[in-house]
């Protein structure tokens, strides 16, 4: 009798056990936070206040079970970017009880390099270069998604000013833009290339040519000029000429004329 007594109430207390191990906690863990983040940035995830917690993770794609992250043990839980996309769940205690939360996916933005779109007056070379002759202009848009802190460069050098979409190119130089996102307004991308402009060498292409030296009692007429120039003065001098065209000194005399033509693209010696 006793020996029977026993088995039942050895059954009784793990039959006990069993409903206790299958009850649910009388809460619902959940998680919070942002699941689209911007590249290169750390998201933050919560749940509601427990008195223990876990943080567990899996991979996308897998079938896996979740596993625990190691020392992650606060009421918060952060994502690099890098990570994602990533399922996210936490294993909270309260007065003995866990419960698991339903997982969430946090994945992560991903945008292309800044596009730029060109138009104006000007020629491109076999060298993807755009080429330019004096009084040309070329409008160079960043494209979207690209919408905020735009800062165009020559080079290296940002060019003071130019912090909208679009640039206007008057002159040679290597020109670049950085600019965000709207979704992403603290994250910022880069065109990648330099957009390279130069003055154009063929005939009729007015480039830029300085004065010529102050001291000099001449004027060069037309200027900017193609291929002649006149000195309207009856003293011969020699004259230097800047052409940022192929960056020759070009050095010529007048003759005892007024309004004397000469050539200029025929150059005499370098800088």
């Amino acid at each position: 009798m006793k020996t029977t007594l026993r088995a039942a109430l050895a059954c009784a207390a793990l039959f006990s056990l069993a409903l206790r191990a299958n009850a649910q906690c009388n809460f619902n863990p959940t998680v919070t936070g942002n699941l689209l983040l911007c590249p290169e940035s750390v998201g933050t995830f919560s749940t509601q206040q427990y008195t223990a917690y876990q943080w567990y993770t899996r991979p996308f794609g897998s079938n896996d079970p979740a596993q625990p992250v190691s020392g992650e043990t606060s009421q918060t839980f952060e994502v690099d970017a890098y990570d994602t996309p990533v399922y996210v769940s936490v294993a909270a205690t309260l007065d003995g009880c866990t419960e698991q939360s339903p997982e969430v996916l946090v994945d992560g933005l991903a945008f292309l390099p800044v596009t730029v779109s060109s138009t104006g007056e000007f020629d491109v070379n076999s060298s993807g270069e755009f080429v330019i002759c004096s009084g040309d202009t070329i409008f160079m848009e960043a494209l979207l998604p690209y919408t905020l802190n735009f800062q165009w460069y020559n080079d290296e050098v940002p060019i003071n000013g130019a912090n909208n979409d679009t640039l206007i190119v008057t002159e040679p130089g290597a020109y670049w833009v950085t600019a965000s996102p709207g979704a992403c307004p603290d994250w910022t991308a880069t065109l990648g290339v330099q957009l390279r402009v130069i003055w154009g060498t063929s005939a009729g292409c007015v480039t830029s040519i300085d004065e010529p030296d102050p001291q000099l009692n001449v004027e060069i007429v037309p200027n900017p000029a193609s291929d002649r120039a006149t000195n309207p003065t009856t003293i011969a001098q020699n004259i230097r000429l800047y052409s940022d065209q192929i960056g020759k000194v070009y050095v010529v005399t007048t003759i005892l004329t007024c309004l004397t033509g000469f050539p200029i693209f025929q150059p005499l010696k370098s800088p």
